[in-house]
């Protein structure tokens, strides 16, 4: 029998890439077979030995702690600066409401920011009284965010806050860069990691960033309820919890209420056991069987492909700036409506993609686990359209 190559049993593992042409990881990644696994042990020992005594709460601390630790490897950084999430929304919460905010305090964001970075700061701004600045990386994204971020910053700026590599274009902004605006202002830097973690490599530390808020269910491929926030030990005065519970704090003789040192402060109370484990089982797949350094090669690889053929489709404009930094292709094509296009492209063809409102534009996702020829495929669709 001819032994299998490397994608070939990616692919094995990942039936939803055989169900369907799958290009939207950016929104939900396939889930391999290690996460349902992972996740009905887990369930079948609870329902089986119960979740009492030291085996059952002993459990649920070790499946915690491994999966802190799997976070801390992706990102570059100590365990103890990995609190767990239930997603990228959850994270940035954490971080926007953590700043003990007074009316006309101001935060800087960018144009190209999704709703779940942007929707706690506008309650914040209904609530107290903050001043949003919008720093304008142009229609792409492929302007310095920290030369428009600079230009914006006051006395009263408290918190910036923007996207790794933006939803809207797949542009890849220059966060190290912003991140050292914001030391040299003492000001905090806060990254919405949505669309960069599993998509690009990352390293916390030397970017030089305050926050990093991720999810697990998209380019990780992990369980919806999953994700993780870095908070670097340095920065920890910066914010305050805004709710507490069982997790929160330190248990011992003499301890009546003080909150952990570090990161777990803002874990609240109990999760969903058989999620985490999924989440530990799946970070451990990626980084033992799959290979983080083949994964984003791969990645990168195929973006370029798909650039490539899709340039050559006629009135097709692609809005990324550049190609093969990362997974997100984003494009329009004239005298077409996006929207019908996403469904033409499912019902006919079995392709998955999405369409961005912001920019009324398309959006293609180059997962580790695609192909060359279901890129031809799309664009084979485009061209029959």
């Amino acid at each position: 029998m001819v032994a299998l190559t490397h994608l070939q049993e990616i692919r094995q593992a990942l039936p939803a890439t055989t169900a369907q042409i799958y290009l939207n990881t950016g929104t939900f990644g396939p889930l391999p077979d290690c996460v349902p696994q992972a996740m009905t042990a887990r369930i079948q020992e609870e329902w089986k030995q119960g979740r009492l005594g030291p085996s059952g709460f002993g459990g649920i601390t070790t499946i915690s702690q491994q999966a802190r630790e799997h976070v801390a490897r992706l990102l570059h950084c100590l365990e103890e600066e990995i609190t767990l999430t239930d997603n990228t929304g959850e994270g940035m919460n954490i971080v926007s409401y953590g700043i003990n905010w007074q009316a006309g305090d101001e935060v800087i964001t960018t144009n190209h920011e999704h709703i779940s970075a942007l929707a706690p700061l506008y309650q914040i701004r209904d609530r107290t009284g903050i001043v949003i600045r919008i720093a304008d990386l142009g229609p792409l994204a492929n302007q310095s965010a920290r030369a428009a971020i600079e230009q914006l910053i006051t006395p009263r700026t408290r918190l910036i806050s923007l996207s790794h590599v933006t939803w809207t274009t797949g542009a890849v902004v220059d966060v190290q860069e912003v991140a050292a605006l914001g030391r040299a202002h003492n000001i905090p830097v806060l990254i919405d990691g949505a669309q960069s973690a599993g998509n690009i490599p990352i390293d916390v530390t030397a970017l030089g960033v305050d926050f990093y808020a991720i999810p697990m269910q998209k380019w990780l491929c992990g369980p919806d309820g999953t994700g993780a926030l870095y908070i670097r030990k340095e920065s920890m005065h910066y914010i305050q919890s805004t709710y507490v519970g069982y997790n929160s704090i330190k248990f011992g003789p003499g301890v009546d209420w003080e909150l952990h040192d570090y990161a777990r402060r803002f874990e609240v109370g109990g999760r969903q056991t058989a999620a985490i484990n999924g989440q530990s089982a799946v970070l451990h797949w990626l980084e033992t069987m799959v290979g983080y350094d083949w994964l984003f090669s791969r990645i990168t690889e195929l973006n370029k492909y798909a650039y490539q053929a899709l340039k050559e489709i006629p009135n097709l404009t692609i809005l990324t700036p550049e190609p093969g930094r990362c997974g997100i292709l984003s494009f329009t094509i004239a005298d077409t409506d996006e929207t019908e296009l996403v469904t033409y492209l499912r019902e006919k063809y079995n392709i998955a993609i999405r369409s961005i409102p912001d920019n009324k534009s398309l959006r293609i996702s180059t997962g580790f686990f695609n192909t060359e020829s279901e890129i031809d495929t799309l664009v084979h669709a485009l061209l029959a359209h």
